[in-house]
């Protein structure tokens, strides 16, 4: 994993190849309210999926572009040791779902719906789901037409070299 933490040691994430883990602000740090900004620097690092639990996280992620793809109910077998079932009450009953994300550069400040993304059994499954919405992306950005601007470069480009091979 790549570790990347602000300069107080208070606040930052870490990439495992694309995934985004830890996203991590203290209550004490100087960046406070920061996550958006980390999200943007995890995702300038190359991040583009992430998964969290469905509190007040997929919103903030989802203002920074990533869209709930899948979604995984709470099993307590997989509960985190120490899991506080009454800290996160008001999120079903202190069981949360898993929800899988997807950057999409297209949805920055999007707004994040509470039980969106689709409901799958197995994590494996959600991930899989985020590797296909991932794939597609990639392609559709492979498929799209060129703005105007890369043509006009590209003819420009071709003139230059014409001229460099015309002896005259």
């Amino acid at each position: 994993m790549r570790l990347f933490v602000a300069d107080d040691g208070k606040a930052g994430f870490a990439l495992k190849n694309d995934d985004v883990i830890s996203v991590f602000v203290s209550p004490d740090s100087e960046y406070r309210g920061g996550a958006g900004s980390l999200i943007a620097n995890a995702v300038a690092q190359g991040g583009r999926r992430l998964d969290c639990f469905d509190t007040v996280l997929p919103k903030i992620y989802a203002a920074e572009g990533f869209v709930p793809v899948a979604r995984v109910p709470w099993n307590d077998d997989y509960a985190p040791e120490g899991w506080d079932y009454a800290t996160f009450d008001k999120h079903n009953n202190g069981r949360p779902d898993v929800v899988l994300m997807a950057y999409d550069p297209n949805r920055l400040d999007a707004t994040y719906t509470p039980g969106s993304g689709q409901l799958v059994t197995d994590y494996d499954e959600g991930v899989a789901l985020v590797d296909q919405y991932l794939a597609d992306q990639d392609n559709a950005a492979q498929n799209r037409r060129p703005e105007w601007a890369e043509v006009s470069r590209w003819v420009e480009e071709q003139a230059a070299k014409e001229r460099a091979d015309d002896p005259e």
